[in-house]
């Protein structure tokens, strides 16, 4: 009787909290006596709950955060993603949409246009950039930046983390970073816990075949078809252990990597600024222009934004600065006006005077000293570039810079230092911000390889005329897209305006591609001449010049 009441009673519970479609009590027959039993359903099975009281628990309870230390794909993938906004979640549809008809640069402006709400999205956002920019001719190193930013993150979900680490390694193997990608590609092996990925395993063959190792090629082929697994997996492994074992070789301490130079010591009295540093440099008055200064600077900014250079040019040298502030800031915008028209040597001229003095404020100064050194590397002045390195690294007070590093990179590549380039390469793979000093390394790159000058090189005779204005050449849209590579070489002469005249193809290869796009380019450089006594331009008549395409930018 008493069980019977305490039925009901948990019967008329259930329908006032809204379960009026339960079932009713089920009854068993016990075989020792017969009588019938009442069992209620929260004695047979866990409690029923309801849609609303599950929606309530979901919403109201925090999702449990799964500890994986070291992060493995297999307890990553346990982890439950958040999920995108609507908005968000909206324009990545479009733009994956735009992507799949074949306008993968449309798509990738629709996402870059996208605002994250969180850093879940923001690495999602980065994930899909870095794809789209695989598809993009001339952008791997784009895709690298941001796939390295999504991984970097640590907010991908485990199926969108190990496909960046794949492309991640792509990506290094088709920009030339063999080590390194091989390197990335022992932490993919640590992370999915196999020995053996096929994908991995081809580009592995890649690098062989671009190392033309072709023992080696030839292994990670009967590697990749084998049919005993067992015998597949040692044989893989064997791989991985000569890889970490060439890695452990070459790695470097860091006391190497720190580019010997010797941090100076902090100032005990910045007021005095008896070295110069930035730090002191900093607690100096921000110093402005003169009214009509600031106004013509502004003026000039605007012109160099709508690429009228000529224009921008003009009106700065028209300046007539009133201190010595207003004409170290005309310098400055000089300097990286000519810098823009790849004028380097003119560019380094006016950064130097404008950094006489520390005139500038400290924050225009620390900046155009990196202009310096960038314009030094173009030149070929390598030994220079280091020089001035180290003297801004000792205004900054600090023993490294990752943007500069990029710059170093390239330097130790072409002198071929390799232990330089190793410290350096192996340091990039330890810090956060490797993405930055990835995406400049390869931002030097497709600028093709500098020669670096020689204490033979000739001065250059001062009556010679000099460019003083270059247009960029556009690659030929029907070329670029049949992925055709070519050069061509102008002869020219120069009036007295400084103009190209008389322009003549003297050798295209292939033929028919990018004459033009050379000749209406040449057509609007512009030189600084001089004339001889008759008024003819001295030197000015057969110039040459010699331009080239490469997939993915001209030089």
């Amino acid at each position: 009787m008493n069980k019977q009441k305490l039925t009901l009673a948990l019967l008329t519970f259930t329908i006032l909290m809204g379960c009026e479609s339960s079932p009713p009590p089920v009854t068993e027959l016990p075989a020792d006596n017969g009588s019938p039993e009442a069992v209620t359903p929260a004695e047979m099975a866990p409690e029923i709950v309801t849609a609303q009281e599950q929606n309530d628990i979901t919403t109201s309870s925090p999702p449990v955060e799964i500890s994986c230390e070291p992060l493995k794909y297999h307890c990553h993938s346990q982890r439950k993603a958040p999920a995108l906004s609507n908005e968000t979640d909206e324009n990545l549809s479009a733009a994956l949409n735009i992507a799949d008809r074949g306008f993968a640069i449309s798509a990738a402006r629709r996402l870059e246009s996208v605002k994250a709400k969180n850093d879940y999205e923001q690495a999602i956002l980065h994930y899909h950039l870095a794809n789209l920019n695989t598809e993009i001719m001339g952008k791997n190193a784009v895709a690298l930046d941001y796939i390295l930013k999504a991984i970097d993150s640590g907010n991908l979900p485990a199926e969108e983390y190990k496909s960046a680490l794949y492309l991640e390694i792509m990506l290094l193997v088709e920009l030339g970073w063999f080590d390194m990608s091989e390197e990335k590609a022992l932490q993919y092996f640590a992370y999915i816990n196999e020995p053996f990925d096929m994908d991995i395993f081809e580009l592995f063959e890649q690098i062989a075949q671009q190392k033309r190792d072709q023992k080696r090629h030839d292994l990670l082929l009967e590697i990749q078809t084998m049919f005993d697994e067992q015998e597949q997996r040692q044989a893989a492994q064997e791989i991985l252990d000569e890889i970490q074992s060439r890695v452990n070789k070459h790695r470097l301490t860091h006391s190497q990597v720190e580019l010997q130079i010797n941090k100076t010591r902090k100032l005990k009295d910045n007021s005095t600024c008896r070295v110069m540093t930035y730090q002191c440099h900093s607690q100096r008055a921000q110093k402005s222009p003169s009214g009509p200064v600031q106004k013509a600077l502004k003026k000039a900014k605007k012109l160099l934004k709508d690429n009228s250079l000529m224009e921008a040019k003009n009106l700065l040298e028209s300046i007539k600065p009133s201190s010595d502030f207003d004409a170290a800031m005309v310098n400055r915008r000089l300097a990286y006006l000519y810098s823009d028209a790849k004028l380097h040597e003119l560019s380094i001229n006016h950064a130097r005077t404008a950094l006489s003095g520390y005139i500038l404020n400290a924050e225009d100064h620390r900046y155009l000293m990196r202009l310096e050194i960038i314009d030094l590397y173009y030149l070929g002045e390598f030994e220079q570039a280091k020089q001035k390195l180290e003297q801004h690294l000792n205004y900054d007070e600090s023993t490294s810079d990752t943007y500069m590093e990029g710059l170093l990179l390239r330097i130790a590549k072409l002198q071929n230092n390799r232990q330089f380039f190793r410290a350096l390469q192996n340091k990039a793979l330890q810090s956060p911000e490797r993405a930055e000093l990835l995406y400049m390394y390869q931002a030097f790159s497709h600028f093709g390889d500098i020669q670096e000058r020689t204490q033979t090189t000739q001065i250059p005779n001062d009556n010679k005329p000099k460019v003083i204005y270059q247009k960029e050449y556009a690659y030929p849209m029907e070329a670029a897209k049949e992925g055709i590579t070519g050069s061509i070489i102008l002869k020219f002469d120069l009036n007295t305006q400084g103009e190209p005249i008389n322009i003549r193809v003297m050798n295209a290869t292939p033929k028919g591609y990018f004459e033009e796009a050379g000749i209406k380019a040449l057509e609007q450089w512009r030189y600084k001449v001089e004339l001889d006594d008759a008024g003819n331009v001295i030197e000015g008549n057969d110039l040459e010049v010699h331009f080239t395409w490469n997939i993915g930018h001209s030089q």
